[in-house]
């Protein structure tokens, strides 16, 4: 959400500018992150819809579309005529003044666009007294599902807005810690973990540079990963190639999933290359 070249709010590349990191779409994924992380955006939108009317968790709203042929109105027919029921979990979103929103948006937008752009992204963050490098400027963008890193179209602003129940700045301020809640929450960060891979993507790209997955671990992974600094000096020695999905996200379960001393790290796994090679890096150091 900013120029291009740094990570964070202002969405951009790590070390290019201000518009590879930060503010940004929304999507994700978890446990539910396997499931929703094939989705293509109208899918997603549509998860959310479902979400919001049934209160169902997302793997169960994807898995009633799918049945459906991603028929909003069918899924949510057939989800109440089963008798399931969500709605007494569901947490209720303030609802928000359309005139309010739209005046919280106006401030932000280009004047020759219907858009933030990465002036108004730097002006929100300095409003909101954030840093764009701040790793909660991510959990924004995936909250308003933002496809391209340094821009918010209006739909994506104002229905990030919507789902977070906020009209004015501050709301959206007294949302931080819930933000920064996330990212120290193992499930919830993986969402966005997942998501931030995806919208650091440019258009027809499979693969992140290492280096602008070098900015986005310090930001995500510090709370979870005990051996993140000897992962990113292995990695900016070792690896000259860029990260694939499949590598990104297989990074998470280890920092989530494996004992710190690798102990319980399995070398038959379906782990990818530079992930064993990591390991058996760490371990033959730890026999010394």
């Amino acid at each position: 959400l900013a120029q291009e070249g740094s990570v964070g709010l202002s969405l951009s590349p790590p070390s290019l500018h201000t518009s590879r990191t930060g503010l940004a779409p929304t999507p994700a994924r978890a446990p539910v992150a396997g499931a929703m992380s094939t989705l293509n955006k109208a899918q997603r939108d549509k998860v959310a819809n479902f979400q919001a009317v049934t209160g169902a968790p997302a793997k169960l709203a994807a898995e009633f579309l799918k049945r459906y042929s991603w028929s909003l109105d069918q899924a949510v027919d057939t989800f109440f005529t089963e008798g399931h029921n969500f709605t007494s979990k569901v947490p209720a979103v303030p609802a928000v003044d359309a005139k309010k929103l739209d005046t919280f948006f106006r401030k932000y937008k280009a004047p020759d666009s219907d858009a933030i752009g990465s002036d108004g992204i730097q002006e929100l963050c300095a409003d909101l007294s954030i840093s764009p490098m701040d790793p909660v400027t991510l959990v924004l963008s995936y909250h308003c599902r933002a496809e391209q890193m340094g821009v918010f179209t209006r739909e994506e602003f104002c229905g990030g807005m919507q789902r977070l129940g906020c009209d004015d700045l501050p709301k959206l301020r007294a949302k931080l810690e819930e933000f920064r809640g996330a990212l120290t929450d193992r499930t919830a960060c993986k969402e966005i973990y997942a998501y931030t891979f995806q919208f650091a993507l440019d258009q027809g790209q499979r693969c992140l540079p290492v280096e602008m997955c070098v900015e986005f671990w310090k930001l995500l992974l510090r709370n979870h990963f005990a051996l993140l600094d000897q992962w990113l000096a292995f990695v900016e020695q070792r690896c000259k190639n860029a990260i694939s999905k499949d590598t990104w996200m297989m990074l998470y379960d280890l920092a989530t999933q494996v004992k710190p001393d690798l102990s319980d790290y399995d070398l038959n796994g379906a782990w990818p290359v530079l992930i064993d090679e990591f390991v058996e890096s760490v371990k033959s150091q730890q026999s010394l």
